[in-house]
């Protein structure tokens, strides 16, 4: 479970090669934007869509709803982009490091990105 909303969008920002405040801001360059969405759907995998585009600074929960879907939809035919946004996950998981307690890692948790195969 991804709990620190800024670790997520330093995560991104540094994975995109973009300052984390270009992350949440109003550019709709693609880069930032697909920043964005990608923070916007691991947020909303562990909470709630309003409380999602809120920290995104938007408006409506149809914006985290549509971001996760775009960025499933990327995720299933780009393998490159899938293994970014896992590793994004992975690295902003509870605990320090990305590593979450023993008991948490026994938990089956649904893989939001699964490689085409």
């Amino acid at each position: 479970m991804i709990v620190d909303f800024d670790l997520l969008v330093r995560e991104t920002a540094d994975a995109f090669g973009i300052d984390p405040h270009e992350v949440l801001g109003l550019s709709r360059k693609k880069t930032q934007a697909l920043a964005r969405h990608v923070v916007m759907a691991l947020w909303a995998d562990d909470h709630a869509y309003q409380d999602t585009v809120d920290r995104c600074r938007r408006r409506c929960h149809n914006t985290a709803m549509f971001a996760s879907a775009k960025v499933f939809a990327k995720a299933q035919i780009d393998v490159s982009f899938a293994r970014m946004v896992a590793g994004i996950s992975a690295r902003c998981q509870c605990g320090a490091g990305g590593t979450l307690p023993e008991s948490e890692e026994k938990e089956e948790k649904r893989n939001f990105f699964i490689e085409p195969g």
